[in-house]
């Protein structure tokens, strides 16, 4: 039997939240591991489990099987680079986190899906709910019907990010319409794309946003230059589709990751219901709970589908079509972007299609809260 998980793995940001869930999910199941973090190790790692890279070029020189990159935007251009150009000479695989690139930057997402259509690259980006094996059910049983409407999603995604007590609450983040509400828009344009044959077709039918956002508190407040959104509130209608939406990291928020999916099937209502909620799984459909192992590990399933995808699906179609690949992150972070923009400039985004969602600059300025402080005192 093929194994069904990368034969050696190298983390670029090993000890962050991120990188120790894949480092964890290695060492669990024996891939050998190489890792690289300048950082300060946690006590808790079991160095004698894993190797070190000493430094950027040695990492990026290993004949991995699979690169992760769990660092942030700012720190991933020399692995980009490197690897990259090594895709020139050779396939090279890639799991990438999100945000695909800073809110200040969105031209470097063009140029990444550029650079990676040049090469030989395989670069997926690490949406994990897009992977979980309780996704494949939910397009099954959408595959089921023979005529098929969505018309409704509900999508909430929150977790405590402000309180003192929790080291993950440390770690600096990007505006949480960027860290968080991504995820939920990932799933959404996943789902649809499934079921229209692309993303495109779900866009093209035109895009409204309306949003609202809260500031985050930091327990840390010094690692920020300045505020971003810790909470919003969204609504979106792509076509004839509506979207009701949550991220939230304020301080009590409930720990959640739920998705509901309403519309019609074979001319009866259908209702799908799911939390992706590690260590709580749970799927419905119609009513009906279904058998789940809410104990699967979501960063193993990643990398198992990871794999499996490799294997089956043609580079040309895994790097064009419906899959986290640099072309459909691209998306999800324009419409990150249309949402930050939604929220703060209290009116509704409209778009047209694909191509102007594309086209749409967000004109991201971080102190986005000190200015509407600013303009409240004059």
């Amino acid at each position: 039997m093929m194994n069904d998980m990368p034969e050696s793995l190298a983390i670029a940001g090993a000890w962050g939240y991120i990188g120790r869930k894949f480092l964890d999910a290695a060492v669990r199941r024996q891939i050998p591991t190489t890792v690289y973090d300048p950082a300060s190790a946690p006590g808790d790692v079991a160095f004698d489990r894993f190797a070190r890279a000493r430094d950027e070029g040695e990492f990026y020189r290993l004949p991995a099987d699979l690169f992760h990159l769990a660092t942030h935007p700012e720190h991933r251009h020399t692995g980009q680079r490197i690897l990259l150009d090594r895709a020139q000479r050779e396939t090279v695989s890639v799991l990438n986190e999100k945000p695909m690139a800073l809110p200040e930057s969105p031209d470097a997402c063009a140029q990444i899906v550029a650079q990676t259509t040049a090469g030989s690259a395989l670069m997926l980006y690490d949406f994990p709910e897009l992977y979980d094996p309780l996704t494949h059910r939910i397009l099954d049983r959408l595959r089921s019907y023979r005529d098929v409407r969505l018309t409704e999603f509900t999508v909430c995604r929150a977790k405590d990010r402000e309180a003192p007590d929790k080291p993950r609450n440390y770690k600096r983040m990007v505006p949480i319409q960027y860290q968080e509400s991504v995820h939920c828009l990932a799933f959404v344009l996943f789902v649809l794309g499934n079921v229209h044959g692309g993303v495109g077709a779900v866009l093209d039918d035109g895009i409204r946003i309306r949003a609202t956002s809260d500031p985050y508190a930091p327990p840390n407040p010094d690692a920020y230059a300045h505020p971003v959104d810790g909470r919003c509130r969204f609504a979106v209608e792509l076509g004839s589709v509506h979207i009701d939406g949550l991220t939230d990291f304020k301080r009590g928020a409930e720990f959640t990751k739920r998705r509901t999916l309403r519309g019609v099937g074979d001319g009866r209502p259908l209702c799908i219901e799911v939390d992706y909620l590690e260590g709580h799984k749970r799927l419905c459909f119609d009513g009906v709970e279904q058998t789940v192992d809410a104990r699967e590990d979501s960063y193993e399933s990643v990398l198992r589908t990871f794999v499996r995808l490799r294997r089956t699906v043609k580079r040309g179609e895994l790097m064009s079509g419906v899959y986290p690949n640099p072309a459909f992150a691209r998306i999800t972070y324009q419409l990150s972007a249309a949402l930050w923009r939604a929220s703060h400039q209290r009116e509704e985004v409209r778009l047209a299609d694909e191509a102007a969602l594309l086209g749409f600059d967000a004109a991201y300025t971080g102190d986005v809260w000190s200015q509407r402080r600013i303009s409240a005192k004059a």
